[in-house]
């Protein structure tokens, strides 16, 4: 090949690249890029999640309605684990909670903590018929998650098979099949009841939800930073501080810490636009424009977890025992909430348009 071949061939591959470099930072590929980061973390994420927890909530009935038919340890001990897989959705989906969850106050219905025992054992006392108007209409904190856990699991953690009332076995189920009910409720909002695709067409014309592009990332952000906050100052703070066991998230299947780490697994989910399968994330607009706060991110984000980990007694204890380890969670906990907010938002801002 001659010298003035190689010149021109050169020259094309330097001008192709310089072209290729501009337009992937060029306002048509930004605009690409995000309306496909919302139609993914809408998809592959949100409806995802949703769709599993609907389908473990399930499973979790079964479970339930195999345990009353007989109830022996193994029939618990299955259950008991249905509960935690279904559990561990909701908890990762909590760093997206906006939408018909928080609008339509699904949220609290399923999730309110912490639980009073004595009211849960009034009610079974009391001589009402479990009926699905009656569970609808019992206060927040008689329903969902944590009731159910208090049946499954006992006081002390210690229930066995034996220990279960007729009573007990009635509002099981109905509890049970009322979460079943508000799963589908959530999971059909985003589906059937359309709201994917109000999130996937942000800023579209008509779009009053969220009037601009930007405008969805935004809540995005701030359901992150707000998960952070949540288990940092509410969940994890107010039992440590106060030094009281009764205001433990999930007490009697000893499932906090497990709780906690799902909530911020989740923000990392949401960022990287993964759960069952790998889509579009806000990651791969901050890497296209700011590596450095990616890494920020994802390092604080380990190191969260990672200081979850070293809290190795139940968190009802560990508040007397790991003082120091549960500060530390708090601290790298409120260290990625603050990168979150004071640094990834303003990005979005600039660049999510």
């Amino acid at each position: 090949m001659n010298q003035q071949k190689k010149f021109c061939i050169l020259s094309i591959a330097l001008l192709g690249f310089v072209a290729c470099t501009k337009s992937s930072g060029g306002n048509i590929d930004t605009d690409t890029l995000n309306k496909n980061i919302l139609s993914d973390v809408s998809s592959i994420v949100i409806t995802t999640s949703y769709e599993d927890m609907y389908a473990k909530s399930t499973s979790l009935s079964s479970a339930v309605a195999a345990l009353i038919g007989s109830t022996n340890s193994t029939n618990l001990t299955n259950a008991r684990q249905a509960w935690k897989n279904m559990r561990m959705t909701w908890e990762q989906s909590e760093a997206w909670l906006f939408g018909p969850v928080s609008a339509n106050d699904i949220d609290p219905r399923i999730d309110t903590w912490p639980v009073d025992f004595n009211a849960l054992n009034a009610e079974l006392a009391n001589g009402h018929a479990f009926t699905p108007d009656y569970i609808d209409g019992l206060a927040e904190d008689l329903k969902g998650f944590h009731p159910i856990e208090y049946l499954l699991w006992g006081q002390n953690g210690t229930k066995v098979a034996a220990d279960f009332t007729d009573r007990e076995k009635e509002y099981l189920q109905a509890l049970t099949d009322n979460l079943t009910k508000l799963s589908e409720e959530v999971k059909d909002s985003w589906t059937t009841g359309g709201y994917a695709h109000i999130l996937k067409t942000a800023g579209d014309q008509g779009n009053t939800s969220y009037p601009s592009i930007q405008s969805a990332f935004i809540e995005i952000a701030d359901a992150m930073e707000g998960i952070c906050d949540e288990v940092a100052n509410g969940k994890m703070h107010e039992p440590f501080i106060t030094q009281d066991a009764s205001k433990e998230e999930s007490p009697f299947a000893k499932n906090s810490i497990t709780d906690f780490t799902n909530n911020i697994q989740g923000i990392l989910k949401m960022y990287q636009g993964k759960f069952s399968a790998d889509g579009k994330g806000i990651e791969d607009l901050v890497r296209h424009y700011n590596l450095s706060l990616d890494n920020a991110i994802k390092t604080q984000h380990a190191a969260a977890i990672a200081a979850l980990q070293t809290i190795t007694d139940p968190f009802g204890q560990a508040i007397f025992t790991q003082p120091i380890q549960i500060q530390n969670a708090m601290d790298k906990i409120n260290d990625l909430a603050h990168t979150l907010r004071t640094k990834l938002k303003p990005f979005l801002q600039q660049y999510a348009r």
